[in-house]
């Protein structure tokens, strides 16, 4: 797949947002036009004023991502810039998570913010192309369940009995009667 290679407008700013410190919200202006967006564990939420002064309201799950995207650009001074991005097939639509100076200070992002949202890790080059690091399945680690435990009080009874038994459901009813019988 092939994404827009030019630097997007939110990469001149200084921007970290937190993967666990969620809901957070970003912002940045492109000319008239400004775009705020409010990310929580399940996605994003995109409001938009359009260029010609109206307003847009969009809910963006964390499905509807292709993933959690790295672009390295080079400076006119020699020096680069690192940025991550959730990244959307429309690129007015690609959430921007963080801006930094050099690799190192954006790997610890990437790989959080792949892992909390549940996206596979990848890297845009300077053409455009996009290449999956990671995939989500090997982000998540699946933790077993406990096996039972037997209880050592039960060691003596066969295997069979130490079973639960099944309980009374609901509130007992005591039943109460007098002994009529006519004595004379």
């Amino acid at each position: 797949m092939n994404a827009s290679a030019k630097r997007p407008v939110w990469a001149e700013n200084e921007i970290r947002l937190d993967p666990y410190a969620l809901p957070q919200r970003v912002s940045y202006r492109e000319g008239k036009a400004s775009a705020d967006f409010t990310l929580d564990k399940t996605g994003a939420v995109m409001k938009r004023k359009l260029r010609c002064g109206l307003p847009l309201s969009m809910a963006l799950p964390n499905n509807a991502f292709l993933g959690v995207a790295a672009r390295a650009y080079e400076n006119g001074d020699g020096s680069s810039t690192v940025t991550l991005e959730l990244l959307h097939a429309d690129p007015a639509l690609s959430v921007p998570l963080c801006v930094a100076e050099t690799a190192e200070e954006a790997a610890c992002d990437w790989h959080s913010w792949a892992k909390k949202t549940g996206l596979p890790m990848m890297l845009l080059d300077e053409a455009g192309n996009i290449s999956v690091v990671k995939d989500a399945d090997a982000l998540i680690m699946r933790i077993p369940k406990a096996r039972r435990r037997r209880f050592t009080s039960l060691k003596y009874r066969p295997k069979f009995l130490r079973r639960r038994m099944v309980g009374m459901v609901g509130p007992v009813e005591r039943i109460t009667a007098r002994e009529i019988i006519a004595r004379t």
